[in-house]
């Protein structure tokens, strides 16, 4: 039998519902499901609900931190997406820092994540030369745009695909039917079975999982569908449609977006006061008062043990 250490865990969940459950005496805006303690991020009688955001808090038992962090997040996977319905608010938290510090050590498991503006890119001649190709091409529906344009502006992994499946079976409809020997060569055979299965059983693929309630899969697993599709279909415009490349292929994080934009390290560190006890809060607050590189309370440790022995 292997020996279990127990973890503490605190996670950060950005949000605008304000946590207002009151039945902890002396922690009020707190409650426990789960045994993970979901609790507003900053809230007091004199000033309300501060910032929009919760700490998640649990103490799990595991071989390693990494298995300590994946129970937690499975409890955390049941609760969010239900209190995401009741709530009627956005909640987000697998782009949040987290912290995890085995019981008794003065090291501890620290991913940040800090909030950056957007970088924008270039509309130069050659994307001028492209749109008005477009906008004289009459063989491209409407309701392909529309789709792309929903799809771009969008967040979320699983929404995004889905407005790119339509945009692209918008693009392929030939007098009401999907042209299959046209999706096959925007994406190539292998892909359009993945995601749209087989003239044949096109139940198959992710695209018709996705829409008929079956959510991911571990089959879905190891692969970015959005940058996949992406590149295929600037591919297919700069190659069929132009043909010339006009459109930059390859790039960096398409769809560029206003919102979600992050900087992130995931590193070992070690408090320098061993009375204190390690906060996810007051690290953050440190990092974000010194800078990244130059915490006061904190130190970095190297992960080369750490990784397999923490």
């Amino acid at each position: 039998m292997k020996l279990l250490n127990k973890y503490k865990i605190e996670h950060k969940i950005l949000t605008l519902a304000h946590c207002a459950v009151m039945e902890k005496k002396g922690k009020p805006g707190s409650f426990d499901i789960d045994e993970v303690e979901l609790s507003h991020w900053d809230f007091n009688y004199s000033d309300g609900w501060i910032k929009d955001a919760w700490i998640a808090t649990a103490t799990i038992e595991a071989e390693n931190y990494q298995n300590s962090f994946s129970k937690f997040l499975k409890k955390l996977s049941r609760s969010i997406p239900r209190i995401s319905l009741i709530s009627q608010s956005y909640i987000e938290y697998l782009s949040e820092p987290f912290l995890i510090n085995k019981i008794g050590s003065d090291i501890a498991f620290f991913r940040y994540t800090k909030d950056v503006n957007a970088v924008g890119l270039m509309f130069r001649e050659n994307e001028k030369k492209a749109l008005n190709k477009l906008l004289s091409n009459t063989d491209i529906p409407e309701a392909f745009y529309y789709y792309w344009n929903d799809a771009v502006n969008a967040t979320g992994y699983s929404a995004k695909l889905l407005l790119m499946f339509s945009a692209i079976e918008a693009l392929v409809k030939k007098n009401g039917k999907k042209d299959w020997n046209l999706i096959n060569e925007i994406l190539g055979e292998d892909l359009v079975k993945e995601l749209f299965g087989t003239k044949k059983q096109s139940n198959a693929g992710l695209r018709h999982r996705l829409v008929h309630g079956e959510y991911f899969g571990n089959q879905d697993q190891g692969k970015n569908y959005l940058e996949l599709v992406h590149n295929k279909v600037i591919g297919y415009f700069n190659t069929k449609i132009f043909p010339e490349s006009l459109i930059h292929e390859n790039i960096t994080r398409p769809q560029r977006h206003f919102f979600g934009n992050k900087e992130e390290c995931n590193i070992f560190i070690k408090i320098k006061d061993r009375s204190k006890s390690f906060e996810l809060k007051d690290l953050l607050k440190d990092f974000t008062d010194n800078g990244f590189r130059t915490p006061e309370k904190y130190e970095y440790v190297p992960d080369d043990e750490l990784n397999s022995t923490y």
